[in-house]
């Protein structure tokens, strides 16, 4: 097209001279300018679309991500460390989740927060063992933790109530006081499946956690008694701790993002919106053999309808 172009423009000279040439090749610029730009705005367009089906798929990803599980390895190689800011929760926090102890023994922690001043802020185990602010919280005695099941896990305190309490299944089953004044510390780090012996690191074999986690949060905020036990009740797969908004400050979600060290893998813990809808229709259909070799599906309720049963009463 452009040596079309110009053979056309040199025999329009011919005739019309060194003004013919400019106006011929101000037309030919125009022409092209034009269809270059025309080409370019077709090309943001199709990128425009491909980003937004993009996005959407992401998206789609980040959600279904959600209902995942975290698994820990059994080494002190095995973690999920990183360091947030932990300024909304200084004065109040809960710490909720579902564990799935794995590893036997005692001293295997699932969640840790340590700060400079004090490597064990806050420090969870496996088997109703807590230490935070300086604070034990010895639950061992009136827990019974059966190794491969998932138990809710909650641990609360304010510093206006001076109280770390401890619930399991959503029921409080122990509290300490804490010393008076004592706030959560600064610039620290957290780390899943193991707990601190210096400031943002010395892990030990013997404390790593093993075991598998899901939907733990971090809230900025005391919940009550209530709210811990509508949270248990809910169930692993329900969506309960969604409806606090802003007062979930670390969420599940985001945690799954963390990077992971030595052997951490995401895990399906069977709540996954598509895996429960599968589900569902396996409950509501059935299969039937009608003819030899001849299959088909049909619903309980066409059961109902057959001659059997169907406008029998008594």
């Amino acid at each position: 097209w452009y040596q079309r172009r110009v053979r056309e423009a040199v025999v329009s000279t011919q005739s019309t001279g060194s003004s013919g040439i400019n106006a011929e090749y101000g037309t030919f610029e125009q022409s092209l300018i034009m269809m270059l730009t025309l080409s370019l705005l077709f090309l943001l367009a199709n990128l425009t679309t491909v980003e937004s089906a993009l996005d959407e798929s992401g998206q789609k990803r980040l959600v279904e991500r959600r209902y995942n599980g975290l698994k820990f390895g059994a080494t002190k190689q095995d973690y999920v460390l990183f360091k947030p800011k932990m300024e909304p929760v200084e004065e109040s926090y809960s710490l909720c989740g579902w564990i799935n102890k794995i590893q036997s023994g005692d001293y295997k922690y699932w969640f840790a927060y340590g700060a400079s001043s004090n490597n064990g802020e806050i420090k969870p185990a496996d088997n109703g063992y807590f230490y935070t602010l300086s604070t034990t919280v010895d639950m061992r005695s009136k827990v019974t933790v059966q190794e491969g099941t998932w138990r809710h896990v909650c641990l609360t305190w304010s510093l206006t109530s001076r109280t770390a309490s401890v619930y399991y299944d959503g029921v409080l089953i122990g509290s300490s006081t804490t010393p008076s004044g004592r706030k959560i510390g600064l610039g620290g780090y957290v780390v899943l499946g193991n707990e601190f012996d210096s400031y943002g690191g010395t892990f030990q074999n013997f404390n790593a956690f093993g075991g598998e986690l899901f939907k733990v949060n971090l809230f900025d905020k005391e919940l009550d008694a209530s709210e811990v036990k509508g949270m248990a009740d809910g169930g692993l797969c329900s969506q309960v701790e969604e409806k606090y908004g802003r007062s979930r400050y670390l969420k599940w979600e985001d945690l799954l993002l963390e990077e992971k060290s030595g052997n951490v893998t995401e895990i399906d813990v069977g709540c996954s919106p598509e895996l429960k809808k599968e589900e569902r229709e396996e409950e509501n259909t059935e299969e039937c053999e009608c003819e030899q070799g001849n299959k088909t599906t049909f619903s309980r309720w066409d059961l109902l309808r057959g001659e059997k049963f169907y406008n029998k009463t008594g």
